[in-house]
């Protein structure tokens, strides 16, 4: 009996001392596991913002290169963009150089042409006009500029400028060569308006003046879309706009016109056809006041 009193005796005592050591290391045991948890966290801590850092760094790069890679885009776009207006306006000026043929027919009666009864008079006539001019080869020209790049890179309404002036000399172009071949019955060809529907779309006002005159009122808006061409196109590469058209310039193309009538007649004189193949001065200026 003796013994189990002893054995639980050092049973309470082992208790006692191990629970008076826990309550002496607890807190040390606290404070140990604490700061190797704070160590670990700050550590990972660290870990984060150095992790953040190199995505700062990252996106700053990659902002730095959208922002380069931008500013090359620009700089391409707007160099092809040059390039294209170079192409639109060495276009406009091979066709500016058969812009006479226009004037010819502003002035010719084209009706009385095809009636006239001499046909070969007729032709060695408009030849006369025509032959300085080389038209098939300012054509054939005009064939080899490759217009890919306006398409791509100018705006719809310098296109549409060029379109509208492009096709009205070179219907011009056509007709007079047309009238130049000797050949009997002949007719006026049926351009079905193609001229003046792309006139109208660009200027819808204009319709009534072609209701008015007919299909040739065409003629009379060359100079206009020639001069809307590059107003256009300054506009679009630098940003300037002027709309106005000088005083001495309308009064250069009238000086123009009247010496390009005088010229037609002394050509129908010399090839023995009547003057009333021709409109008066008035007659073909008469209808010519446009925008």
């Amino acid at each position: 009996m003796s013994s189990l009193w002893e054995w639980i005796l050092n049973l309470v005592g082992t208790f006692t001392v191990i629970g008076f050591a826990a309550a002496l290391f607890r807190d040390s045991v606290a404070k140990f596991f604490l700061k190797t948890i704070e160590h670990s966290f700050e550590k990972r801590l660290e870990s984060f913002k150095g992790e953040m850092r190199d995505n700062e760094k990252e996106l700053a790069d990659i902002r730095s290169f959208l922002v380069s890679a931008r500013r090359e885009h620009d700089a391409a776009f707007h160099a092809k963009r040059r390039e294209a207006a170079e192409i639109l306006l060495r276009a406009r000026n091979i066709l500016s150089q058969l812009s006479v043929l226009v004037e010819y027919m502003k002035i010719l009666k084209t009706e009385e042409l095809v009636k006239h009864p001499d046909n070969l008079k007729i032709a060695n006539f408009i030849d006369i006009l025509v032959k300085p001019f080389n038209v098939e080869g300012k054509l054939k020209l005009l064939g080899e500029i490759d217009m890919m790049l306006p398409r791509l890179y100018l705006s719809e309404q310098s296109l549409r400028a060029f379109d509208a002036y492009d096709a009205i000399v070179r219907s011009a172009a056509i007709m007079m060569k047309y009238f130049s071949i000797p050949i009997s019955d002949k007719r006026i060809p049926d351009q079905s308006g193609y001229v003046s529907k792309l006139i109208i779309e660009i200027i819808p006002n204009s319709q009534v003046d072609f209701e008015r005159y007919g299909d040739g009122f065409a003629y009379n808006w060359a100079t206009y879309f020639h001069d809307e061409i590059l107003r256009l196109l300054r506009q679009e590469i630098s940003g300037a706009d002027n709309q106005s058209r000088a005083a001495e310039s309308i009064e250069s193309v009238a000086s123009e016109s009247r010496k390009i009538h005088f010229s037609v007649l002394s050509a129908a004189k010399a090839t023995g056809l009547p003057e009333t193949l021709i409109k008066t001065d008035e007659m073909a200026s008469g209808n010519s006041s446009i925008v």
